[in-house]
């Protein structure tokens, strides 16, 4: 599950600030939760464009709990996340993902041990002139298993457009292996 993330950028001259920015985002708070407003990556046009969006679709249930994450697994088999899946993927740019241990309530950082920026698969939709989006998660790998049973699917900076122009790769995106990831308690720099 992913119920928080980052987007640390001091550093104007980084690609983070770059999506902020071609987004419409002049400041950013330092996690983003559900509801908020945040940058997604998407193709538009043939080109790929950091656009505006708000986390979460509104709940057909509950309009006042936005649902925020989808299972991979199941996805393309539930109308709710069909059409956004195969029509409108995008990619969440993060520095890094909160998760809370299900025993300790501790909250851990998340970060890439290869990449300052990575990219949580999703999809958006269109409410009138608003987007939402939804990021999709999987069963969790070893680096977080301990802590929380499910992650977000990651995609590699050298695969974003390949998961968003091509139709049957995003298959291949939820069970191919994650990055490695570093965890530190909430409030310890992770290394």
């Amino acid at each position: 599950m992913c119920g928080r993330y980052t987007l640390f950028t001091n550093d104007e001259d980084s690609l983070m600030f770059r999506f902020l920015k071609q987004a419409g985002f002049s400041d950013m708070p330092e996690e983003i939760r559900p509801t908020d407003p945040a940058p997604i990556i998407a193709l538009s046009d043939g080109k790929i464009r950091a656009k505006f969006a708000y986390w979460g679709f509104p709940s057909p249930a509950d309009p006042s709990r936005p649902v925020i994450n989808a299972r991979s697994e199941t996805a393309s088999g539930k109308k709710f996340f069909r059409d956004a899946l195969y029509e409108r993927r995008c990619v969440i740019p993060a520095t890094g993902f909160f998760e809370w241990s299900r025993e300790t309530k501790l909250k851990y950082l998340f970060r890439s041990v290869d990449d300052d920026i990575f990219y949580m698969a999703g999809a958006y939709n269109e409410y009138g002139p608003v987007k939402k989006f939804v990021i999709f998660t999987r069963e969790a790998d070893d680096d977080m298993s301990d802590i929380h049973n499910r992650m977000p699917v990651i995609i590699s900076s050298g695969r974003v457009r390949e998961y968003l122009s091509e139709f049957d790769y995003f298959e291949k995106a939820f069970i191919s292996a994650p990055p490695g990831l570093t965890r530190a308690a909430a409030g310890e720099m992770a290394e």
